[in-house]
């Protein structure tokens, strides 16, 4: 369908100008009745090749994700912030600094859990302040029992998230962190066939796990989505309570302490583990907490908002428009950043991290991450970026690497659109393709 549209016989002879971009952002399936903003550019000499409406605010989704990296670079560095504690007789006071990666299930750092099970002081936890509501400005809040809505917290643990999947051998549900078995019931569903799915409550933690009525536990072909992830709803009791059960020890809850500003710091060195799941696997929660991480290096309190306004007026002073920048995610529909933006942190990123480590950290085009389906190269990845949909919204931003070995610095961001998200995919991909192909 998109080889009919856009022919690429002759591309090698025939060089795709400006004009001919532009006429294929306004022509191709899926872009006629959406704003399309686009901007591309010579990674070498800064140079436009073909820009429409660069200078427009539009919504970037997880392209956001971008400027939440940039902030952590600059403010975490290499060494990311486990926790911090204070060492007072036969006491040790701790509090979280906002890392995410603490005993979560996929990447388990075990630095401050290692820590804290070895100590022989008696342990106390300090839930400093976090300014953020749990939930980001402009968020859906209705989509409090998806995977990606986990809620924003001072100490993450299991990555604010519960596992269950069938257990077809027991006949029975496992759960993980099983603190939270007792709260799943198994439920049978007449109007579900194929597909499991578990719900709660929005300020509760007791979970249903319901599967299709027709399955009994015998069936092995039963090709149900039987492995699933939830948030649960986050508080301070039931950090402790998860913590304390899974150091089996006593942890007993205390106010801020008087020498707040004396304590030490407890660091891992899995910072690109942080920022490549971010970014592959567009992660929110990472993204929030990175932000909320990098805030608190100068305040006991935790604030999105005022990391957000630091980094603005230290690291993006000379950007070409101002940043409407409201989170770490990208989830807010309240953020709106210009193409010309965009391309220039694009340009930043590439000349402070060097190709070899911003390319491992960006999804590659069929390859990794969320493009692994999507802007496949013959060979090799011809593009590394990272994308981000919210309904009726797609973006896309990153590099482009042409068959001449030019990389190119794009963004493009479809809003409102009203096809399917496939069919603007398609037609940003054969697009790239071309760009790939003659310059």
């Amino acid at each position: 369908m998109i080889c009919s549209i856009i022919s690429i016989q002759g591309l090698h002879a025939q060089r795709y100008s400006k004009k001919k971009i532009l006429k294929d952002l306004k022509d191709l399936p899926g872009f006629e009745q959406a704003f399309v903003g686009f901007k591309l550019v010579d990674s070498k000499n800064g140079k436009t090749i073909a820009s429409q409406f660069e200078d427009k605010y539009m919504t970037p989704a997880s392209n956001t994700k971008l400027f939440t990296l940039y902030a952590g670079i600059h403010f975490l560095g290499n060494n990311i912030p486990a926790l911090q504690y204070i060492i007072k007789d036969d006491s040790l006071i701790f509090w979280g600094t906002g890392n995410p990666l603490f005993l979560h299930p996929e990447y388990n750092d075990t630095t401050a859990f290692h820590f804290l099970k070895s100590r022989t002081e008696k342990l106390y936890y300090w839930p400093r302040p976090m300014e953020d509501d749990r939930f980001g400005p402009g968020w859906g809040w209705d989509d409090y029992n998806g995977y990606y809505s986990a809620e924003k917290s001072v100490f993450p643990i299991y990555g604010n998230s519960v596992t269950a999947y069938l257990n077809k051998e027991k006949k029975t549900i496992d759960v993980s962190p099983s603190y939270f078995k007792p709260n799943f019931k198994l439920k049978k569903d007449s109007l579900i066939r194929l597909r499991s799915y578990t719900q709660r409550e929005e300020f509760e933690n007791q979970y249903e796990y319901a599967f299709p009525s027709n399955h009994d536990f015998d069936i092995v072909d039963y090709s149900a989505v039987d492995t699933l992830t939830r948030p649960f709803h986050y508080s301070t009791d039931l950090f402790n309570a998860l913590l304390s059960d899974t150091l089996k020890r006593e942890i007993t809850l205390v106010e801020k302490p008087k020498n707040f500003r004396l304590a030490q710091t407890l660091y891992t060195s899995l910072s690109d583990t942080l920022y490549k799941h971010m970014l592959q696997e567009s992660d929110n929660l990472f993204a929030e907490q990175i932000l909320l991480m990098a805030s608190g290096l100068e305040s006991d309190t935790l604030s999105t908002e005022a990391i957000i306004q630091k980094t603005k007026t230290s690291l993006f002073r000379n950007q070409p428009d101002e940043l409407v920048w409201e989170d770490g995610s990208g989830l807010s529909r309240y953020n709106m950043f210009t193409p010309r933006t965009i391309t220039n942190l694009l340009s930043k990123l590439h000349k402070e991290l060097g190709e070899e480590r911003l390319f491992e950290l960006l999804p590659a085009g069929g390859i990794s991450g969320t493009l692994k389906d999507w802007y496949a190269g013959e060979t090799e990845p011809y593009i590394y970026a990272k994308s981000g949909s919210l309904r009726n919204n797609y973006a896309i931003s990153g590099y482009l690497k042409t068959r001449k070995g030019k990389i190119l610095i794009f963004s493009f961001i479809v809003n409102h659109y009203g096809h399917s998200s496939d069919q603007v995919k398609e037609s940003i991909e054969a697009l790239l393709s071309k760009i790939r192909t003659t310059y």
